[in-house]
């Protein structure tokens, strides 16, 4: 498994399901700050297209993610269950916006696979592991710390 993974390879995961389109995604659930309503963010100028704008979320200015654009999959179209997962990763703090979450469960270790290769030795960047259940569905576990909008460096020593 790669570096990006937020868990010891071998072990248990708790992770937090949701659904952006037809697919279901999880992220760790110790990646989870919290769950909330749908926030109207304000629009930034040369922001990443994946990125809506941004909201106050008790004082702290935190970036919306759109994503199923983040996912390739185009914006995200307005839904009754739509709500904005706030994760964060180690000191960025961002809210992904989703169609609707699921569940919340824990996955054990011979069930979460590394991410096949794309070709060219490529993995996506974006996932971490591929889980697998008896029932032979698979949902594709997320790198939170490649979701987030990349800072630039001179930001990062700020």
């Amino acid at each position: 498994m790669t570096s990006i993974v937020s868990y010891a390879q071998g072990q248990a995961l708790q992770v937090l399901s949701f659904e952006v389109g037809a697919q279901t995604y999880c992220v760790p659930v110790s990646a989870v700050r919290e769950i909330r309503g749908v926030t109207p963010p304000t629009p930034l100028p040369d922001a990443p297209p994946y990125v809506r704008g941004v909201i106050n979320l008790r004082g702290q200015v935190m970036p919306v993610i759109d994503l199923s654009w983040r996912l390739g999959k185009g914006v995200a179209e307005d839904g009754e269950r739509q709500v904005i997962i706030v994760v964060e990763n180690q000191n960025d703090v961002a809210g992904m916006l989703v169609d609707a979450v699921c569940d919340s469960f824990i996955v054990e270790a011979d069930q979460i696979n590394p991410p096949p290769s794309l070709g060219d030795g490529e993995d996506s960047p974006l996932v971490s592991a591929v889980i697998t259940s008896g029932e032979g569905s698979m949902t594709i576990l997320l790198a939170v710390s490649r979701i987030l909008p990349e800072r630039p460096i001179e930001a990062l020593a700020a």
